[in-house]
């Protein structure tokens, strides 16, 4: 394997979907701002607290962040052993292997930076870049330090507190002041019934998080049993005790509100309780902020805001309302938690491939949301709600999240009309419909229940599995079949859903009501593995039996069945072995546990194309919008891209983690992925052939053999505030630290300049270039004469009418002259003398000003075959000249030369001069061929009657028709064998 990152088509651009990782993140504040520091993985991005927006993004670390704290402007991490801080995108403190072990956590104390690994901390002095001291604790092998704080207005101590307690020490002294030993005995001697009675008495008392609150001598700390100790330092006493309920598990994080006596504490299952210190109870409890344990929370000094984060990669921001202080969620930005398993562009916007519609799956539950590519305060992960309400007369749904999640289908087209979203659940016989418009779950869903009730009495025993249940439990507690694929069709109005019992139902998406059920009198029904809809009338369904694969294609409406064939054998009988499929176009992909993919022509009802390239299980496949390309991804992490017309490989890539899902955006430039380890973000991944030039003869790059090993594209989302706030050191190579290209990240990665030039040379040389200005442009150039009589006015201009009589038509004479007096007679006694010098000479002097720009260039236009270096720059500011002109100012430089127009016939022969070098550049081919139509038109005439009698004239025009004829020859052909090509392999008459 190859281990770099020279792919031939993909490079890293960077990653979308991650908010927020499970460090603790930190609040600053700057000036009147404050600012939210996250830790995502390789990176720290900023938000500002005002709207949780983007500031900025971290340059990459070298390791993963495992800790953060902030000092004014400069951001301190740890990793591993190391810490560095960075003030914006540059290093300015690197304190390499700092400790022995990890580093736990670490803060600042005026000049010194406090951190601490399992059982020891350490006191760096930040400016002098050394170690004050090192404070070992005497714990056992069990235990371990879990925080370090510094009580306000303690001079040079800070609170050590480890699992089994809690000690003061003095940094300057390297002593410890006092043990507290009121936390043990207020813990064994608590007489509540909440630790008598329940199992987390049994457990032994370990602390796993403390804070400090705004009052200097107190502080809070938090147990795994779910206990929290109010503690007194200056008398050693606890002051009050709260207990989280068993299911909320142990105290992860605490923070006390600066105003008033609040404390707010998170809890393992992702609840979030408030409680107050002067009435010892508890406020508010808000279930399920996270779908996992909380990872931190803090209140915003001096406001009545805190801020939480989760393992679920959100950021949740809530206010305390009214006069019972309410907790109200206030803004978030939340992201999947888990990998995305399900994605397709949603083009809703007019900005095509903006937003991914994508779905993420944990154990239980299933999430549907909205990637934006542009912008990450855009993310949505949809409300579900909807579930806490009655979805109808006779049916409760038994659960807070839905299942996970099985098959997605929607209707971009009605993203403004109705509900235009569909998702198949996993053992569940409902299809749930969700708001694109909205992001929410609608409290409505598609089901049978009516239709079957409707049914014989006698056809209801057939119809219905017994031996399959649903988890929606209705009132007549009927066995339905569990919903296995659904497809949408592009209009929005259909929604057609496959079962397990291998019935196929259409449904009005608007109404969710049964409108029609596909069936086949010929043959049984088989298990359905998908659906897939081609242009809203063709419903395209894969199904299989005991022995093999089969599609069936029907039409939506009227409903009737086209024919059905076989398309492969099921491996050793298995109804649980991977397959995919797609569809596009014509073709249908399907991809086979023994790595076999095929693509089918359901038209035709053929195979065009076959495809082994691994022996695992294929996970998926995606084709490019221009149908060029197959990319195939595998279970053992590695990636396929095929040319599909010459069924070449061109592209081997090995990546981390498999590929769950991968698609082409519309103009075939990036390439989305999901991996299995990359919980919540997608992948970019930029088509080097789309942004660079080819130089290979057939077009296709070199047929890798060998699987290269590719990271993990960045995060390297950039704000108009970053760019803005670059630093201006730069190094020895004249580019900032900070913006150094890293071969891992770079877009377009060349190894040698030289190589690429001669590659460019070679490439142009064998194409033709067109000038890439719009059609119109072109067509205004050869078309102005018709277009000025098609705008040539009726009437000629009316004369103004009169002005009113009180206001003057004509001003006085005494007011007309503003000007300088003395300016206005020496530009009068300067016009007398040039009068002078005319007269005298009997004939004015005819200077270059009198000459139009082309003219200019022309006279100086040297013979091509004498001095060619210097004829290349008057071609190139010829062609730059005629550029910048408007249609109308094209035709007029052209017209005024030759001898009609007061020059000579050298300016004939010098502007077709020009066109036979410029043509044979073959660059901008079409504009020169509009410029020369426009040259022949006005100047043919004076072309013909001097082409014998001027040898020069004679032999270029000659040249200059054996060459555009000879390129329009060679682009004819091409033409001819593509036109070829395409009937062949469709086998459609194009003529």
């Amino acid at each position: 394997m190859e281990n770099n990152t020279s792919s031939n088509i993909l490079s890293p651009v960077h990653s979308i979907g991650y908010i927020i990782d499970k460090v603790p993140f930190i609040i600053e504040k700057l000036g009147t701002e404050y600012f939210v520091i996250v830790s995502i993985g390789y990176y720290y991005q900023v938000y500002d607290l005002d709207h949780l927006r983007i500031k900025y993004i971290s340059v990459r670390m070298p390791e993963p962040i495992e800790n953060m704290t902030v000092h004014y402007e400069v951001v301190y991490i740890s990793m591993g052993r190391s810490i560095q801080g960075y003030h914006r995108f540059q290093k300015v403190i690197d304190l390499p292997n700092l400790h022995k072990t990890n580093i736990v956590g670490m803060f600042i104390l005026g000049d010194y930076l406090i951190s601490w690994d399992k059982s020891i901390v350490v006191v760096t002095d930040i400016k002098n870049k050394c170690t004050i001291t090192e404070i070992q604790i005497d714990i056992d092998i069990s235990s371990n330090i879990v925080t370090v704080l510094h009580p306000i207005s303690y001079l040079n101590k800070i609170l050590i507190v480890h699992s089994k307690g809690c000690e003061l020490w003095n940094i300057r002294t390297n002593k410890r002041i006092h043990i507290f030993a009121s936390l043990d005995s207020a813990i064994l001697n608590s007489s509540s019934s909440v630790l008598r009675n329940s199992t987390i008495h049994n457990l032994s008392i370990n602390f796993s998080t403390a804070t400090c609150s705004n009052h200097p001598d107190i502080i809070g700390i938090g147990t795994k049993c779910g206990r929290i100790l109010v503690l007194d330092l200056v008398n050693d006493i606890v002051l009050s005790q709260f207990q989280h309920s068993p299911e909320q598990g142990s105290v992860t994080t605490l923070s006390f509100q600066t105003d008033k006596p609040y404390l707010v504490s998170g809890c393992e299952n992702g609840d979030v309780v408030l409680w107050d210190l002067e009435k010892t109870k508890v406020v508010h409890i808000i279930e399920s902020v996270h779908e996992s344990q909380v990872a931190h929370v803090s209140f915003v000094p001096g406001m009545p805001i805190f801020i939480t984060s989760g393992h679920d990669n959100s950021l949740v921001q809530y206010i305390l309302d009214g006069v019972n202080l309410t907790p109200r969620e206030l803004r978030s930005r939340r992201g999947h938690s888990n990998p995305i398993t399900w994605m397709s562009f949603y083009n809703a916007l007019p900005e095509k491939g903006r937003d991914i519609l994508c779905a993420s799956n944990s154990h239980t539950c299933g999430y549907l949301g909205k990637i934006s590519r542009i912008q990450q305060h855009q993310n949505r992960i949809f409300s579900q709600n909807a579930l806490k309400k009655k979805f109808n007369e006779s049916c409760f749904l038994p659960f807070k999240r839905l299942p996970p999640i099985v098959d997605v289908a929607s209707a971009a087209s009605r993203h403004y009309d109705w509900a235009n979203i569909v998702s198949v659940h996993e053992k569940m016989h409902q299809v749930f419909v969700w708001s694109g418009h909205s992001s929410v779950l609608i409290p409505r869903y598609l089901t049978l229940e009516k239709y079957l009730k409707s049914r014989n009495k006698n056809e209801k025993s057939h119809l219905l599995n017994s031996s399959i249940t649903s988890h929606a439990v209705t009132t007549s507690k009927r066995l339905l079949p569990i919903a296995k694929a659904v497809g949408v069709t592009e209009c929005g109005n259909y929604a057609v859903v496959g079962y397990s019992d291998g019935t196929i139902h259409r449904f009005n998406l608007q109404s969710g009501l049964h409108s029609g059920e596909f069936v086949n009198k010929n043959e049984t029904p088989r298990s359905i593995l998908a659906i897939h809809i081609s242009k809203s009338t063709l419903l395209l369904s894969v199904e299989h039996d005991e022995f093999n694969y089969y599609l069936s294609i029907w039409s939506i409406k009227p409903i009737k069945h086209l024919n059905t064939s076989t398309i492969g054998e099921l491996k050793n009988n298995s109804h649980s072995e991977p397959f995919v499929s797609r569809l596009w176009g014509v073709f249908i992909g399907f991809g086979f546990s023994n790595g076999r993919v095929i693509l089918y022509d359901y038209q035709s009802q053929i195979i065009s194309r076959e495809f082994k390239c691994t022996e695992s299980s294929i996970t998926d496949l995606t084709m490019s919008t221009d149908g060029r390309w197959l990319v195939i991804s595998s279970t053992n992490s590695e990636m396929f891209i095929f040319d599909i017309i010459s069924s070449s490989l061109l592209d081997w890539i090995k990546f981390k983690s498999p590929v769950i899902r991968c698609i082409f955006d519309d103009s075939n430039t990036f390439l989305v992925t999901s991996h299995s380890h990359s919980n919540g973000s997608l992948s970019i991944w930029a088509n080097k052939l789309a942004l660079t030039l080819n130089t290979s003869s057939d077009g296709l790059p070199k047929q890798p053999t060998k699987p290269i090993l590719i990271e993990d594209p960045p995060n390297n989302f950039i704000s108009d505030i970053e760019a803005n706030e670059r630093p201006s050191q730069d190094n020895e190579s004249g580019i900032p630290d900070c913006m150094q290209t890293d071969p891992t990240t770079s877009l377009i990665h060349n190894t040698g300049n030289e190589k690429v030039d001669i590659a460019e040379k070679k490439l142009k040389s064998e194409l033709i270039e067109l000038s890439g200005l719009p059609i119109a442009t072109i067509q205004s150039l050869l078309y102005l004469d018709v277009i000025n009589e098609r705008n040539k006015p009726v009437e000629p201009p009316k004369k103004p009418e009169d002005a009113p009589f009180f206001l003057p038509s004509m001003t006085d004479s005494k007011f007309d002259d503003y000007g300088n007096v003395d300016e206005i007679e020496h530009k009068k006694s300067q016009s007398k003398i040039n009068y002078s010098k005319e007269t005298n000479n009997n004939k004015p002097v005819l200077e270059s000003g009198f000459k139009s720009e082309l003219q200019i260039l022309l006279s100086s236009i040297a013979y091509i075959e004498s001095n060619k270096d210097e004829s290349e720059d008057i071609i190139s500011k010829i062609t730059k000249l005629l550029k910048s002109k408007s249609p109308s100012g094209v035709h007029l430089l052209i017209k005024q030369l030759g001898p009609l127009s007061g020059g000579d016939i050298e300016e004939i022969v010098n502007m077709a001069c020009y066109f036979e070098y410029a043509i044979s550049l073959k660059t901008d081919a079409d504009l020169l061929q509009a410029y020369l139509h426009i040259f022949l038109e006005n100047h043919s005439d004076v072309i013909l009657e001097n082409i014998e009698h001027h040898d020069r004239l004679g032999r270029i025009i000659e040249s200059l028709n054996k060459s555009t004829s000879a390129d329009w020859a060679k682009l004819q052909n091409y033409l001819q064998d593509i036109s070829c090509f395409l009937k062949f392999a469709t086998n459609i008459q194009m003529d």
